[in-house]
């Protein structure tokens, strides 16, 4: 760049910038010697509050003196301008280093502790960092650690909020200890959770949480627990998980006291070596990288993953959940006390600047940072900080009826197999695996190894790359869900301390792990007592993981609600959950092909299993559908149909099974009774997903290229009409009173209703990435969308379409399905092998 000056400051070349602005390798003039200048935008200059603000906090950050802490040599403002004059260290921000390699555990621990001397240090003098990330250190070529961004320091005892801003930046949602969301007192040891959050992404190459919006990460910091280290990076010693799970506590007693005692503890825990040479700054020499001098690099864009809209269906690898870009409009909860510059909150992308308030705000205005963690797309002008401003509401406006769900913390993880039974002592031994065709009976005792494969690394290659970035669903579920969270901090002071789980909080269903049982047959409709549905929550509890195998691409509930069957695509295996202990029973092995999906009969003795096999581009094998015995697991018939059978449906009677065959545009029927073909139906290019209404006089289905929705008559098979709906419509649901049909689209990212009276369109509702699966809660109060890339569920109230939360739950969750009890969802995560499960009724 050309040379020019600012003051004493030659600026020779740009090391960095950002919403909060600029920073320059320069010269001092008057000193002589290269500096680092952070340069502010121009307009914080002409703000009198923040620039009495800004040279307050500078005051406090420049007399710390730790050697891990950059020295500032002087700050204010010259040529109209604020600036930070600090020392130039050559060296690359720890997010830098993430993106281009892992680290081992020594590695990590390294960085920590430094990390932690500088925070102790800082903490002795009163202050919170409180903006504790990757970005925020920065690694000298011999790996020594430098902590920068000091100035938004604040002193031990701070009360106010987080979330309020009208400038400054004060931290990154995915690294936020809960009370910073609240107005409790902060000390050391918000710093300690952030710490914690930073050693479980150096450990993990992932952050803690997978959401990506405000409300998300608000919520998984309250309510959920991370998955173990170890669970993502087996390699790793388990005494790490307790380190990180005890920094990352809700409660802050329950925390480490110290930086100094977590970094002690992961010491301990890697066996109390440190990296004899530090080598993650090293490059291929095929591919050098050249380093740079960074300081504050708070929003440097990073590469984009090149777009693909294809779904999910044959997605047999793992993928990152890709973050949707944010496109929304400022929402409703204005009138709530609550205004979020364009409607959302994301902690990879800077947004627009703050709309006006519409009361003076009683709290003092800070930020709430979104750093860039992709590049814009070329045509995008670049975006400046968000601005979240947070107020006090005139009243608290909530529905008694639905308090928030708190999960108990610790969640307990739900093992793959259960432990043997002592009742069979033979069972305890390893079990052949079931020959060909052959099912795994349901057992009293453990699971028998099967042909299953452990699942696959969540940062394994995507085989069809990376999707487009997609945009963020609009404001109106943020302010929900936002509001929700407000209210508890308007509770007043101790509000955390009375919602966090206790001893005295009742253990969420998936939590409990009792003997295992046998499961029974499937009962006659004659003998089935009816089901009284739970009455399901806005807000649902996210409950543990259970290890299913490689690749589940689709669950789908008994009708009964006893077992929840999975579909494993790539093992070939179906795998079998007894929902009362929520562990894996049974695996049976589909040998006719790729198990895809599955469907019942209306009495739950036959399971439909949609089979196919990709050969080539765009050609299929194994195209069959599979009926499998319930009571014995065991394979009665294999029906051959059209090319790649996806989800079917059975009429009410049971009598016919309707397969959508998807490559060649129509509707197989089958004859259940002599399991055959009986009849063809064509419908519009690529039908997905067929569904029967109530009265099973109508089919829906979903046909994905062309955009809408069949209407059949299922006694006629005519069809009775054409409903256009949103892009590549992919799953339906009918609502359980039948009075309404749900589709989710998944290029376009929405949820269209349809009235089932009248056949029309009667809503549209914008919902997260790749929507790819819908469930009703069975007393129809919630619907929920299966989420693929932006590795969320969301939940949506079907009394004003709106969607009441988005939950972060984890890698690629495909399918989505509600017990009938309406206790518990269970949602396919095909890029981590297993099924998380939800809380969803009370």
């Amino acid at each position: 760049m050309e040379h020019r000056s600012l003051g004493p400051y030659t600026l020779e070349s740009l090391l960095g910038a950002g919403g909060m602005g600029e920073v320059y390798r320069a010269h001092d003039t008057v000193r002589d010697r290269r500096v680092a200048l952070k340069v502010l935008p121009e307009a914080f200059s002409h703000d009198s509050e923040y620039s009495s603000r800004f040279r307050r906090e500078q005051h406090i950050a420049a007399r710390l003196r730790d050697p891990h802490i950059i020295p500032i040599h002087d700050f204010g403002q010259v040529d109209g301008r604020l600036f930070i004059d600090m020392r130039l260290v050559d060296g690359r921000d720890a997010a830098s280093l993430l993106a281009e390699s892992s680290l081992t555990p020594q590695q990590a621990v390294h960085l920590v502790e430094q990390t932690a001397q500088a925070l102790d240090s800082a903490h002795a003098e009163g202050l919170v960092h409180r903006d504790v990330k990757p970005s925020n250190l920065l690694v000298t070529p011999s790996g020594f650690v430098y902590v920068v961004d000091f100035g938004i320091a604040r002193s031990v005892g701070t009360t106010r909020t987080s979330l309020t801003v009208t400038g400054a930046t004060v931290g990154t949602l995915d690294y936020m200890a809960p009370e910073r969301f609240t107005t409790q007192p902060l000390d050391a040891r918000a710093d300690v959770y952030s710490l914690a959050c930073l050693l479980y992404e150096f450990l993990t190459s992932r952050r803690p949480f997978p959401g990506h919006d405000l409300p998300s990460l608000m919520y998984a910091h309250f309510y959920t627990e991370p998955e173990a280290p170890s669970s993502v990076q087996p390699a790793l010693p388990g005494a790490l998980d307790t380190v990180v799970l005890r920094g990352m506590a809700k409660n802050p007693d329950d925390r480490f006291a110290t930086a100094g005692e977590l970094a002690a503890a992961a010491q301990e825990a890697v066996g109390g070596t440190t990296p004899a040479r530090w080598s993650p700054l090293v490059t291929p020499v095929a591919a050098p990288q050249p380093e740079r001098e960074v300081i504050d690099l708070r929003d440097a864009p990073s590469p984009l993953a090149p777009p693909n809209s294809k779904d999910d269906d044959d997605r047999t690898a793992p993928t990152e959940p890709r973050v949707p870009a944010a496109a929304v409009a400022e929402t409703s909860g204005v009138k709530l006390g609550l205004v979020v510059a364009g409607g959302a909150h994301r902690t990879t992308d800077p947004l627009p600047a703050a709309a006006a308030a519409a009361e003076p705000s009683h709290l003092e205005a800070e930020t709430v940072e979104a750093p860039r963690g992709r590049a814009p797309r070329v045509e995008a002008p670049p975006a400046d900080a968000e601005t979240v401003e947070a107020r006090w509401p005139p009243a608290p406006v909530a529905r008694a009826a639905e308090p928030l769900t708190v999960l108990p913390s610790p969640v307990a993880q739900a093992p793959a197999t259960p432990a043997p039974v002592a009742s069979a002592p033979a069972a305890q031994a390893p079990a052949a695996p079931a020959p060909p065709g052959h099912a795994y009976p349901v057992p009293p005792g453990p699971v028998p190894p099967g042909p299953v494969p452990p699942g696959p690394s969540a940062h394994g290659p995507h085989a069809d790359g990376p999707g487009e970035q997609r945009r963020r669903r609009r404001g109106g579920a943020l302010a929900v869900v936002v509001v929700l969270l407000l209210l508890v901090v308007g509770l007043g002071a101790g509000a955390w301390w009375l919602l966090r789980p206790d001893d005295s909080t009742p253990v969420a269903a998936g939590d409990t792990q009792p003997a295992v049982q046998t499961p029974a047959a499937s009962p006659e409709p004659s003998t089935r007592a009816p089901i009284v549905p739970a009455s399901s929550v806005a807000i649902p509890a996210v409950g543990p993981t259970i290890d299913v195998g490689a690749t589940p691409g689709f669950v789908e509930m008994t009708p009964d609600g006893r077992f929840a069957y999975i579909a494993n695509r790539d093992a070939g295996i179906v795998t079998v959950v007894d929902t009362a202990v929520n562990q894996v029973t049974a695996r049976i092995t589909v040998d006719a092909g790729p198990p895809q999906f599955l469907s019942f009969s209306p009495t739950g003795d036959t399971a439909y299993i949609s089979t196919y096999r990709k050969t080539g581009e765009g050609t299929f094998d194994d195209n069959d559908v599979v009926f499998l015995d319930t009571a014995t697991n065991k394979i009665t018939h294999v029906v051959p149909v059209g090319q790649r059978p996806f989800a079917s449906a059975t009429t009410p009677d049971g009598s016919q099974l309707w397969v959508p065959s998807h490559d060649t545009g129509k509707i197989d029927v089958i004859d259940i009774a002599s399991a055959s073909v009986v009849s063809e139906k064509p419908v519009a290019p690529n039908p997905h997903w067929v569904a029967f209404g109530k009265d099973g006089k109508h089919v829906y289905a979903a046909n994905h290229e062309s955009g809408v929705v069949t209407v059949i008559d299922a006694a006629t098979q005519e069809t009775v009409k054409e409903i256009p709906v949103g892009k590549s419509p992919h799953s339906t649901a009918v609502s359980p009173d039948g009075t309404h049909v749900s589709v989710v689209c998944y290029d376009s990212d929405e949820v269209w209703v349809i009235d089932t009276s009248t056949e029309d369109v009667v809503a549209t509702i914008p919902v997260d990435a790749k929507p790819q699966d819908i469930a009703y809660a069975p007393d129809g109060r919630y619907m929920y969308t299966a989420n693929v890339d932006a590795g969320t569920v969301d939940v949506i109230d079907t009394a004003t379409n709106t969607v009441t939360a988005s939950i972060p739950v984890g890698g690629n969750p495909t399918s989505v399905t509600v017990r009938p009890d309406g206790k518990q969802a269970y949602v396919t995560l095909l890029d981590q092998g297993q099924v998380r499960i939800l809380d969803v009724g009370r």
